[in-house]
C-alpha cells in the first residue's frame, strides 16, 4: 500500500521488521526482497509518486517535481539527485552498465572486502538485468546524435558500444530524463515496487526520514515528517520502530541523516571519501537538421580511453552520445540574452556528448548548523588534465563526423571550426566557475570494508557501530563502481539481501 500525505492528519507510530529511507535502486531491490521473504516492510520517501500521466513531459512541472540540484561549495559542480519515488531509476537514461571485473578483483585485493569477486557478483547483475528486462540497444535504434558519436569514434579507429538499457518497445519519444509516462522504461515503478507493494510493503511518500535512532548500540527506530507536497510545508511527525534499518538514501543524504543521528561514525570517515565522476558537455553543430532529442538520447558510448585493472579500478574517461530537452540543455551551454538566444535557435542542428572523467576520493559531505548538506570537492590536477584530453578527444570525434563547429561549455562561449583549433582547451584550462561541471554519479561517502577504523560499514554493508543498521546505496562504495550507478547498487543490494535472508535469525529473532 502506497500512503500519501494528505490521508495522514496526525502524528503516527508504525511498527515493522524493516525500515527502509529511500526507494531507489537500492531501497527498490530491499523492499522487494524483503517484503517477498515474508517480513513487514515499511519504506519512507521524501519525494512524491509520479507515473503514467502524471509524467506529463513538461519541463517546468517536472524538472521541479522529480529533481534536487545541489551544487558544491564553491559553486563549481552542480550535483543532480532524484527525489521521487522509484528514485533515480525513474529519471535517468536507462543505462544498465555492470561492475567492470577488474573493479571487483581490486575491492576484493585492495580493500579486503570479501565475497565480491566476479562469479560471486555476476549471478546479482544477473537477477537485476532480469527483473529490469535489460537488453542491449540495436544499432537500428541509435539516434542521429549517437550515430554522430559512433561514425566519428569508427573514423578515428576509437572502440565503442551500444549500451545496455532497460526499455522495452520504446517509442522514441526521448523524455527520458523526465520519467517515462508510457511506461516503456523498465524503471523500479513498474518491477520492483509493484512486486513489494503485492507482497505486502507499505510506502510512505512525501515522507523525510529526520534521523536514526539507537538503543543499547543498535539501531530502532526512525523519527520522520510527513510533508505537504504544494506547500512544502511539515504536516505531521511520523516514527516507525523496526529490527532493521537500511539507509538507501543517496551518497549526500545518507550521510547528512547519519550526522544529524550522532551515529554510525566510530571512524571518522562518514561523508569522507566523496567520489563525484565530474561531467562536462561539448556540443557540436551540423548542416543538417539531426533532432537529436528524438530517439533514445543515450545510446552510444566511446570506450578508447578508459581502462579497468585490478590495481587501478576504473581509469581515464568515457565519451557518451547525451542530448536533452531544450529547458536543460539551455542551462548548460553558454551564453546569455541575445547569444543564448542566438545558440538555441540551432538547437536542430546540434549534438552533444557527455564526458564522464574517473576521480579518487576527493570530497566530504558534511552538515551545517541548520541540518543541510554542504559538499566540499576539488579537482585533482590529474582530473582536470584528463578533462582537457577528454574534451579535446570529443571534439576530434565531431569533427571526423562532419560537424562544421564544435563548442565547448565555457562561461564564455568558445566555438571552433575546425580540428586544428581544439588547443584552445589547454589555453583555457579549467579554472573553478569557468566551464560547466556536473556530477550524476556520486559515491563513497560511507565506503565499505572489513576494518572498522577505515570504513563505516562492513563488507555485507551493516554499520561496525551499530548493529542491525545497513548503508545500501552508492556511499558505500570504495572505489567509482561504474561509469552508471543503477546496477552496480542494485546488484550490492541483492548481495546484502541475500546475507541478511541467510542469517535471518540473528535480525530478527
Amino acid at each position: 500500500m502506497i500512503i500519501y500525505p494528505e490521508t495522514i492528519t496526525g502524528s503516527r507510530n508504525v511498527t515493522a521488521d524493516v525500515c527502509i529511507i529511500g526507494s531507489g535502486s537500492a531501497g527498490s531491490v530491499m523492499a522487494m526482497e524483503m517484503a517477498e521473504a515474508g517480513l513487514d516492510v515499511v519504506v519512507l520517501e521524501e519525494g512524491g509518486h509520479y507515473s503514467g500521466a502524471d509524467l506529463n513531459q513538461d519541463e517546468r512541472d517536472m524538472l521541479a517535481a522529480l529533481y534536487r540540484q545541489r551544487y558544491t561549495k564553491d559553486l563549481n559542480i552542480a550535483l543532480t539527485q532524484a527525489v521521487c519515488l522509484g528514485g533515480g531509476p525513474l529519471i535517468n537514461m536507462a543505462d544498465c552498465v555492470r561492475t567492470p571485473d577488474p573493479v571487483l578483483a581490486m575491492w576484493g585485493k585492495k580493500f579486503g572486502i570479501p565475497d565480491i569477486s566476479p562469479d560471486r557478483m555476476h549471478p546479482y547483475f544477473e537477477k537485476a538485468e532480469e527483473i529490469l528486462n535489460a537488453a542491449a540497444i540495436t544499432d537500428d535504434q541509435l539516434n542521429p546524435n549517437n550515430l554522430m558519436v559512433k561514425t566519428g569514434a569508427e573514423k578515428l579507429g576509437y572502440s565503442g558500444e551500444n549500451f545496455v538499457n532497460n526499455r522495452v518497445d520504446c517509442i522514441g519519444c526521448g523524455f527520458c530524463l523526465l520519467g517515462c509516462t508510457y511506461g516503456r522504461k523498465q524503471s523500479t515503478i513498474l518491477n520492483y515496487l509493484p512486486r513489494a507493494l503485492e507482497a505486502g510493503a507499505s510506502i510512505y511518500v512525501s515522507t523525510r526520514a529526520d534521523r536514526i535512532e539507537q538503543k543499547d548500540g543498535r539501531a530502532y527506530r526512525v523519527v520522520a515528517t510527513v510533508i505537504d507536497p504544494k506547500t512544502k510545508k511539515e504536516r505531521a511527525p511520523i516514527e516507525v520502530t523496526a529490527s532493521v534499518i537500511m539507509l538507501a538514501a543517496n551518497t549526500v543524504n545518507t550521510p547528512q541523516i547519519l550526522q544529524a543521528s550522532g551515529i554510525a561514525d566510530g571512524s571518522g570517515l562518514v561523508g569522507k571519501n566523496l567520489l563525484l565522476q565530474p561531467h562536462t558537455m561539448v556540443s557540436a553543430f551540423f548542416d543538417e537538421d539531426l533532432k537529436s532529442y528524438r530517439g533514445i538520447p543515450q545510446s552510444y558510448a566511446c570506450t578508447r580511453f578508459e581502462d579497468a585493472d585490478e590495481d587501478r579500478g576504473l581509469s581515464g574517461f568515457r565519451i557518451e552520445g547525451g542530448f536533452t530537452l531544450p529547458g536543460q540543455v539551455s542551462t548548460i551551454i553558454p551564453g546569455f540574452g541575445p547569444e543564448l538566444k542566438a545558440l538555441m535557435t540551432r538547437y536542430n542542428k546540434m549534438a552533444n556528448v557527455m564526458v564522464l572523467v574517473y576521480d579518487e576520493p576527493a570530497g566530504e559531505v558534511s552538515v551545517n548548523r541548520h541540518g543541510r548538506p554542504v559538499i566540499t570537492y576539488s579537482l585533482s590536477e590529474p582530473v582536470k588534465a584528463r578533462m582537457i584530453t577528454a574534451m579535446k578527444e570529443a571534439a576530434r570525434i565531431f569533427f571526423a563526423a562532419g560537424a562544421k563547429q564544435v563548442m565547448f561549455t565555457y562561461e564564455v562561449p568558445t566555438i571552433i571550426d575546425d580540428v586544428s583549433k581544439i588547443s584552445i582547451v589547454d589555453e583555457r584550462g579549467i579554472q573553478p566557475n569557468t566551464l560547466t561541471l556536473m556530477s550524476f554519479h556520486m559515491q563513497g561517502t560511507c565506503r565499505m570494508g572489513p576494518n572498522p577504523a577505515s570504513s563505516v560499514v562492513n563488507p555485507y554493508l551493516e554499520s561496525h557501530d551499530v548493529k542491525n543498521l545497513f548503508i545500501v546505496d552508492a556511499s558505500v562504495t570504495p572505489s567509482t563502481a561504474a561509469s552508471h550507478n543503477m546496477l552496480p547498487i542494485m546488484a550490492m543490494a541483492h548481495r546484502t539481501a541475500d546475507y541478511i535472508l541467510t542469517n535471518r535469525t540473528r535480525y530478527f529473532g
